[in-house]
């Protein structure tokens, strides 16, 4: 990088910039190239399979799915209105939430269960509903959420669970109490915070 600076190019071309580095050297290198950029501001293209990195560093992604354009827009813009169920589950860490089910109204019929929703689906028929881990929150009353297993990460726990036959991941503070493997806890979701895809050919429904 040094070597390319000097000769003070027009563009700066990244591919897999950080792929052999250890995690803790990543982040750090991460900081520098932002750095770097905001000091320089030389337009960077830059290419990455890890979503951490390209929400970290882009101002504008494009995300790429087997060649196919999916999404461009702001880190911002794509983290929170993902056009496609493979952008929902790819930008994110963990992932968006996605749960196929047949809806009515208010009704979704998941495979094991059925939900009441906050708000009707945007249309009848078999859809995939979405919610981040973080936009979910642990509720008395709510649908109900098997739990297999509570990670520990410091600030925040990540609670993993079932809603019927689908798996589940609820972020929570890590200094709330978590509840125990085994235990049924109820989930809700803010309507403005869910949503929604078709089936096929997967992608978005609705605003």
């Amino acid at each position: 990088m040094g070597r390319a600076i000097v000769r003070q190019p027009q563009v700066f071309l990244f591919d897999e910039p950080l792929s052999n580095l250890d995690a803790k050297l990543r982040a750090q290198t991460r900081i520098e190239i932002r750095k770097l950029h905001a000091e320089l501001g030389t337009t960077s293209p830059s290419v990455t399979h890890d979503q951490v990195e390209a929400m970290t560093l882009a101002q504008r992604m494009i995300v790429m799915n087997k060649g196919v354009v999916e999404r461009i827009g702001s880190p911002e813009a794509v983290y929170a209105r993902p056009e496609t169920t493979f952008v929902a589950g790819f930008i994110g860490s963990p992932p968006m939430n996605l749960v196929t089910g047949r809806a009515e109204g208010t009704r979704f019929e998941l495979p094991g269960a059925v939900i009441a929703l906050p708000a009707p689906a945007p249309r009848a028929g078999e859809l995939v509903m979405g919610a981040r881990p973080e936009h979910l929150t642990l509720a008395a009353g709510g649908w109900p959420m098997r739990v297999d297993l509570v990670e520990m990460l410091g600030a925040e726990r990540l609670v993993h669970g079932r809603l019927g036959e689908g798996a589940i991941t609820v972020r929570i503070d890590g200094t709330h109490m978590p509840p125990g493997a085994g235990q049924t806890v109820g989930l809700a979701v803010e309507p403005a915070q869910s949503h929604w895809f078709d089936a096929q050919p997967r992608r978005r429904v609705g605003s």
